[in-house]
């Protein structure tokens, strides 16, 4: 509750309200009243203000993303996320009905989004392509479709599957049949080489998902589907089984949204962001300069490991000693806090007796007090709000532990958050919500229930989003909200024996086995993002529960420092989203196997950033790297099949010139 919203109270009615609480002690003073009573949330806008740009004649990024605005094809700006969230930050974007032949032909390449063409928008792309532009096309209708080189045919494919090819483009992309979303129109090859079938689980059709083709003095590409689309319900669920109990698991989970909806048998891969990385190949391969980009994690690891811990009114005590495993190996770690729902009073008396455990160490508080808070964020680590959503509902309950939070001195709450027991509404509104209080990373989708087993009783682990990456959510208008989605993989309440029960009921060592796995297949070309949950409440608990917990923790932790993978916090991973997402790279040049371009972000001293540069570019091959006018050592790596050159960049700007022989 704000001060301008708290009851008023002068300082004569203060004393004598202190004077008949006989539990506080008069140094908690006038101010801290204020203190105890809480704060309301703030109130942000939810959504990514996407102003529309205008292009000039000097363009000169690489790319155009073309967006379709069409009320039936809602997802064509979340296709801006998704070059972001694979580091392709070298495009610009436009609304198609705002760009003419003279502004699209400063480009050389073009991703156009979903949605149906005016014979004028269909005239323009056609000369575009005929004329020497690249063009990759979701679901093309009309004249493009002979443009891409295929022959429409009735009938669609609905919620199924495609099948890479042997081409090289698909050459480092997942060999099993990889999921989509939505539904794919039928075409027939009329000259197009196909790049992915439309597939069962194990059989494809005859049918293309993806195509390339050459038209005039172009090249023209296809997807039979809405990729954005796919993604952002392969990654958030199936929307029309929003609010759901659908997994005979208590309560209202985003794993609800996911029964029937993910193929068991593919969790262990990233399906969506495979599909991400086939785009990627392709724009690649198309592209008539080289196309860099930013690497998914900082400086060079090869993933990326989020601690995380839910504490449920535990002990400073217990707090303590979880931060200080994780420590041990180098990490930080969030700290998710479910405060007790204190009156004003209560938390005054709650503050006297950390008052008096100041000046009585032997006596011990047993909330985290603020100044142990102030010590744990200074050592690296996020304590943050975990709400319990009540049959109050979602907005009164998050007023209310937001209150409970600030009113003990907890805040000022820091950007990530989990809800308590995972509680969902709607496709987004949970997101939504926070995200209008300032909250820019949720971890509420949680591999947790009886949802994740097959028939045959196997207990199944990996992404059942389809995703290892941080993206923003999307909801059904298409609008991007600005809080981003990020996976919990790794769950001790599904795969431990713990005091409350467990789903898995694995033993120490075999949960282990299952944190190894996952970070061995991302550090092996899954590039995830694993987080993990560590409740804080075995260690007040005690024994066998704090036994298992350890070793399930030291385990995951040591295997995790043995890979070189980092160890952080939420919000230590949400700051290096951020600053990788808005980096710009701009102002390209490519001329005599010459390329330069800016590179710019937020200064940003505790950000190390890894930048991708082509190996080849047609007949040439990378040869130099400098960044600021000093030559760089750079260093070879394959993603997802292409040969890359690889440096380490600082956040900052910066002037890049790559030479080519």
């Amino acid at each position: 509750m704000s001060q301008q919203n708290l009851p008023a109270i002068h300082r004569r009615q203060f004393l004598k309200l202190l004077g008949a609480t006989t539990l506080l002690a008069l140094p908690a003073g006038y101010g801290a009243w204020q203190m105890a009573a809480g704060d309301y949330p703030p109130d942000f806008s939810p959504y990514v203000t996407q102003a529309a740009k205008s292009l000039s004649e000097q363009s000169a990024a690489p790319l155009l993303l073309l967006v379709n605005n069409h009320p039936d094809h809602p997802f064509g700006p979340y296709m801006a996320e998704i070059l972001r969230a694979e580091g392709l930050n070298c495009f610009e974007m436009a609304d198609l009905s705002a760009v003419n032949g003279s502004t699209l032909s400063k480009f050389k390449l073009v991703l156009l989004t979903a949605g149906p063409l005016t014979t004028s928008q269909a005239d323009m792309i056609e000369n575009y392509v005929v004329n020497g532009g690249d063009l990759v096309a979701m679901r093309p209708t009309g004249r493009l479709d002979g443009v891409c080189g295929l022959e429409p045919v009735t009938g669609e494919t609905n919620d199924s599957y495609i099948q890479v090819t042997d081409l090289p483009i698909g050459g480092g992309i997942a060999r099993e049949t990889l999921q989509f979303h939505g539904s794919a129109q039928h075409y027939r090859p009329a000259g197009a080489q196909v790049v992915a079938w439309l597939s069962s689980q194990t059989t494809h059709t005859d049918f293309p998902a993806v195509t390339l083709h050459r038209y005039g003095q172009g090249r023209a590409a296809a997807w039979a589907f809405d990729l954005a689309r796919s993604v952002a319900y392969t990654r958030q669920g199936n929307p029309a089984w929003a609010n759901q109990e659908r997994d005979g698991f208590w309560l209202i989970r985003p794993t609800d949204m996911f029964k029937g909806w993910v193929d068991l048998d593919r969790l262990a891969i990233p399906q969506a962001d495979e599909q991400q990385r086939l785009l990627v190949n392709l724009l690649t391969d198309l592209s008539q300069y080289p196309l860099p980009r930013l690497w998914y994690f900082p400086d060079n690891a090869l993933g990326m490991f989020v601690a995380t811990s839910d504490a449920h009114q535990n002990s400073a005590l217990a707090v303590e000693r979880i931060l200080g495993l994780v420590e041990a190996h180098g990490g930080c770690m969030s700290v998710y806090y479910l405060p007790p729902q204190y009156s004003y009073l209560r938390r005054l008396a709650q503050k006297g007796r950390w008052l008096a455990t100041v000046l009585s160490p032997t006596d011990p508080a047993y909330l985290p007090s603020p100044a142990q808070i102030a010590n744990w964020r200074a050592r690296g680590h996020e304590f943050g709000l975990h709400p319990e959503i009540s049959t109050a509902g979602l907005e009164v309950s998050w007023q209310a532990y937001w209150e409970a939070f600030t009113g003990l001195g907890y805040g000022p709450v820091p950007p990530t958050t989990r809800t308590h027991a995972i509680v969902w509404t709607g496709w987004v509104e949970t997101a939504r919500l926070q995200a209008v209080y300032g909250l820019r990373m949720n971890l509420d989708y949680y591999h947790v229930g009886p949802s994740l087993r097959t028939e045959a009783g196997e207990w199944v682990f990996g992404h059942f989003t389809g995703s290892g990456l941080p993206m923003k959510f999307v909801d059904e208008q298409g609008r991007i909200l600005n809080i981003y989605q990020q996976l919990t993989q790794l769950a001790d309440d599904h795969l431990l024996k713990l005091h409350w029960g467990s789903q898995a009921n694995f033993s120490a060592a075999e949960a282990v086995a299952v944190s190894e796995d996952l970070l061995r297949r991302s550090v092996s070309g899954g590039y995830s993002a694993i987080t993990a949950i560590f409740h804080t409440d075995p260690f007040d608990e005690g024994e066998p529960w704090a036994a298992e917990e350890t070793a399930w923790l030291n385990g995951t932790l040591d295997f995790a420092s043995r890979q070189g993978i980092p160890i952080w916090s939420a919000q230590e991973w949400l700051r290096f989203t951020e600053v990788r997402h808005e980096a710009n790279l701009s102002t390209f040049n490519w001329q005599s196997g010459r390329l330069s371009f800016n590179f710019e972000t937020e200064p940003a001293a505790d950000v190390g950033l890894g930048l991708l540069l082509p190996w080849q570019q047609g007949q040439t091959t990378l040869k130099q790297v400098e960044v600021d006018g000093q030559v760089v050592e750079h260093n070879e790596r394959k993603v997802s099949g292409v040969k890359y050159g690889w440096i380490s960049i600082a956040a900052g700007r910066h002037q890049i010139e790559v030479k080519y022989a």
